[in-house]
């Protein structure tokens, strides 16, 4: 999915989630974050950015902007 700041993927399978890749722009950076059931990924530049989330339970994926 392309979001501000760059572009993420995930598999989302019976499994659960899973990162296929994280690559920012120019100027941001990627951080990765997991715990059991949900990966998160933050796209960001200084204290602006996105999340990118992956929810195993719930079989979505969601954004958020900060």
């Amino acid at each position: 999915m392309k979001v501000k700041g760059g572009e993420v993927a995930f598999t989302l399978g019976p499994e659960g989630c899973r990162l296929v890749s994280a690559t920012p722009v120019s100027g941001y950076t990627a951080k990765v974050a997991r715990a059991e059931g949900w990966i998160r990924v933050d796209l960001a530049k200084g204290e602006h950015g996105t999340g990118v989330f992956c929810i195993s339970h719930e079989q979505r994926t969601d954004t958020w902007e900060y």
